[in-house]
């Protein structure tokens, strides 16, 4: 039966596009559905801050009345403005090994960023550099972790058949014994005396201003990675967006900030790994195991989100001071097992700091682009 693509204009699309993925993974694989309410604000292009400077379509792919793959196609117009190139996007892939339906998704995906003058694409993008983004290419029988993506093998062999190469490879790391890690030993005698002269006050976040001390991170964050990878600055109104779903899982032990008299230079932000919870929850907070779950939850794994720390204060120790913080707080907490999303292949820094942390390579991402027709 041919393959025809179906835009996603109404609400039943959107529950299929939500749905679809539950097709493609057994219930025992590694694969653990998000939350629906984070897809829907995904694809709600009236209401999503993103799509204040963006736009975008999502697609699926039907056999019949079967669905056999989804897409969102989206072009963010500030990355072009910080980073001089029009790239378009696509995110959300998931498809049947199928490639005649992979190749009618993305042709569709290409199709619609050449409209918005567009000459790269690439993905998978969710949304931001700050989301979900890649595909495994190695590590399938590694349990991801909260915000790390889990996708078919098969999934480089389609985008390879469709033109598409890999332009940006990742790894997600993970220290399985926490144990046997020191955390006085990472403050070497330079790390401390630096910490003496300048005044470095490493403090967990603060319960009561948590609002506040988030918004610093959120500074933190755009001070330190301006101009990486497809990074561009993260606005008020979108973080609260990304970081919405996750404040109701966060330890503020879990999150330390380094101050310089007084003036935040860093920030490290780990949250416990619910991935076993949210795979009971089937996508829904409003399950009635929802609340007991999240008042007691039965996790002795975090996973490191994010990691920053100002241009001007790297290489000074600063990171060392963090992680002896995090060690601490997650050994007083009861964890014994630590895991961190996406790290740039090329970055070096990043990559000792992981290893800093006992932690090694988990799986290998990548993501994919094609150059397109002027």
């Amino acid at each position: 039966m041919k393959v025809e693509i179906q835009e996603v204009q109404t609400k039943q699309h959107v529950e299929a596009f939500i749905k679809f993925p539950r097709t493609l993974y057994a219930p025992e694989s590694l694969w653990v559905r998000p939350l629906n309410s984070v897809i829907r604000d995904c694809l709600d292009f009236k209401h999503n801050p993103f799509y204040r400077d963006g736009c975008g379509q999502a697609f699926l792919a039907k056999r019949g009345q079967q669905t056999v793959g989804r897409i969102l196609a989206h072009v963010w117009r500030r990355h072009h403005k910080v980073h001089g190139e029009r790239v378009g996007y696509f995110g959300f892939f998931e498809c049947h090994n199928d490639p005649e339906a992979s190749q009618a998704l993305l042709d569709k995906a290409v199709e619609w960023v050449q409209h918005e003058a567009c000459s790269v694409i690439r993905g998978p993008f969710n949304m931001t550099a700050a989301q979900e983004m890649g595909i495994i290419t190695k590590g399938f029988d590694k349990t991801p972790g909260i915000d790390m993506v889990y996708t078919q093998p098969w999934y480089p062999m389609l985008l390879d058949q469709a033109g598409f190469r890999p332009c940006f490879r990742m790894q997600t790391w993970s220290n399985d014994n926490l144990a046997a890690l020191d955390s006085e030993q990472l403050l070497t005698p330079r790390t401390k005396a630096f910490q003496t002269d300048y005044n470095v006050q490493i403090r967990a976040l603060n319960s009561r201003r948590r609002i506040a001390d988030l918004e610093q991170v959120r500074e933190i964050i755009n001070a330190a990675f301006f101009g990486n990878w497809s990074f561009v600055p993260i606005t008020q109104d979108e973080w609260k967006l990304q970081i919405g779903p996750l404040i109701p899982l966060l330890d503020p032990e879990l999150i330390q900030m380094a101050e310089i008299n007084g003036v935040p230079v860093g920030a490290c932000l780990a949250v416990p790994d619910f991935n076993s919870i949210l795979r009971r929850l089937n996508g829904r907070l409003l399950h009635p195991a929802a609340l007991q779950l999240l008042r007691n939850p039965p996790i002795d794994t975090a996973v490191l989100i994010l990691y920053a720390v100002r241009k001007q204060f790297q290489g000074l120790g600063v990171s060392r001071m963090l992680n002896a913080a995090l060690v601490k707080a997650l050994r007083n907490r009861g964890y014994r097992r630590l895991a961190a999303t996406w790290i740039d292949n090329n970055n070096v820094a990043s990559q000792q700091c992981a290893r800093m942390l006992g932690m090694q390579p988990m799986h290998d991402l990548a993501m994919y682009e094609k150059k397109l027709m002027s």
